[in-house]
């Protein structure tokens, strides 16, 4: 399973409210060494591209900080947040979010990039898969392993995996070279005895490399709309970003459902300590909605404009022009005064810090590389101030992000 078909609530890691998402605000202590490496051969721009990819991809939204400047940034889980935010449960298994700074005892010092790319592309555990090129994805082919011990489900390797060997690599040298190393020691997550093999395969996860455009889902963008690359572009990018964990279809362009939004009560979100006891106060219910392009139901009377202010600002592109936004903070510029913003369980407040050109390429193929599906869904509930006492620069970092490096990061 991957981050959106479980709806227990500790898995459903959107449920951390950016309020609680800034930092570990736990004592951990910096080593004294830095990551092995040859000053030399560090590439500078491949370090950046896996900031930028480790950034826009949330993972600070489970293995600590909201920005690379945040306290605890990537350092893991430590017990001094909120249980849901870093300790997610599945089923009867308690998983917890590790340390990603290379610290040579309790982060990933001790493992290859190779090792780092293979849990990031196959899901495999680096610290029980040795430092080799993978030649297969099915168990007992090739040197894959028989017996794979897979990732717990809530890192999301599944949508993942479809980033290009680059990105990987990126994010992979971003971790080992460019964070500095936190001695914060994380247990082991819970498992099966099969170490998650039995939701790893392809009815759940769809196949990769994934299935080629246009599925049934899908359609050629008509000419004179979207250029096919740039549609392609968004396709790739909506698949890595897991959409369709919430709005349908898994990582599956071909599933059935694929990003047409939830269809069923059961397939709500709680937002708000409800999420933790069902009677508990307030309590907010969070509804994926249809991502077509159907004019009544989904996105089709929204601009391509509308939809990167959605994915740049977080504001519902339903309450806000089709005007280019001036700035980011309430009242300045055009931004709205009293702006209505996308449900916490959206992570916008990451993927704003995808390019220019992802974002409108994600509008683009959610426009015209779509068939549209009549799927009404109701709107999601929302406090009086419509999530903006959330999104504060202190609660889920700057927007353009700090600069690099940060006193967390290791510069060139």
């Amino acid at each position: 399973m991957t981050r959106g078909t479980s709806r227990s609530g500790r898995i459903t890691w959107w449920l951390a409210l950016p309020a609680v998402t800034v930092g570990a605000g736990a004592v951990v202590a910096f080593t004294n060494g830095v990551p092995d490496m040859h000053r030399a051969e560090v590439d500078g721009e491949q370090v950046l591209r896996g900031r930028q990819l480790v950034m826009e991809s949330a993972c600070g939204g489970c293995h600590g900080g909201a920005d690379p400047s945040a306290e605890g940034w990537l350092a893991g889980y430590t017990g001094a947040l909120p249980p849901e935010i870093q300790d997610y449960q599945v089923g009867p298994f308690h998983t917890y979010a590790r340390n990603l700074t290379p610290d040579n005892t309790t982060g990933l010092g001790r493992f290859s990039e190779r090792q780092i790319f293979n849990a990031l592309r196959y899901g495999l555990r680096p610290g029980e898969t040795p430092d080799v090129e993978i030649t297969s994805s099915t168990p007992g082919e090739g040197n894959f392993p028989v017996n794979p011990k897979y990732l717990a489900p809530p890192m999301p390797w599944p949508a993942w995996r479809h980033m290009s060997d680059d990105d990987l690599w990126a994010i992979a040298a971003y971790l080992k070279r460019g964070v500095k190393p936190v001695r914060n020691r994380v247990e082991d997550s819970e498992g099966p005895p099969d170490f998650w093999a039995e939701e790893y395969t392809s009815e759940l996860h769809g196949t990769y490399p994934a299935a080629e455009f246009p599925t049934a889902n899908e359609t050629m963008p008509a000419d004179g709309t979207a250029d096919l690359e740039q549609v392609l572009r968004g396709r790739a990018a909506v698949i890595r970003h897991d959409c369709g964990a919430c709005h349908g279809g898994g990582v599956r362009p071909a599933a059935d459902g694929w990003l047409m939004g939830i269809t069923s009560p059961e397939q709500e979100f709680l937002l708000g300590p409800c999420a933790e006891d069902p009677e508990a106060t307030p309590c907010f219910h969070a509804r994926p909605r249809n991502l077509t392009p159907d004019d009544a139901t989904g996105l089709g009377g929204f601009s391509e404009r509308q939809i990167f202010n959605a994915l740049r600002y977080g504001l519902r592109p339903g309450e806000t022009p089709d005007v280019e936004i001036t700035s980011s903070t309430p009242g300045e510029g055009n931004f709205p005064v009293n702006p209505k913003y996308a449900e916490p369980f959206m992570p916008w407040q990451f993927w704003r810090h995808m390019p220019d050109d992802d974002l409108w390429a994600i509008a683009a193929y959610l426009k015209y590389g779509l068939k549209p599906v009549n799927n009404h869904v109701d709107d999601s509930d929302a406090p009086p101030d419509f999530w903006a006492g959330e999104y504060t620069v202190e609660k889920i970092g700057p927007y353009p992000p700090p600069s690099f490096p940060t006193a967390n990061e290791i510069g060139g």
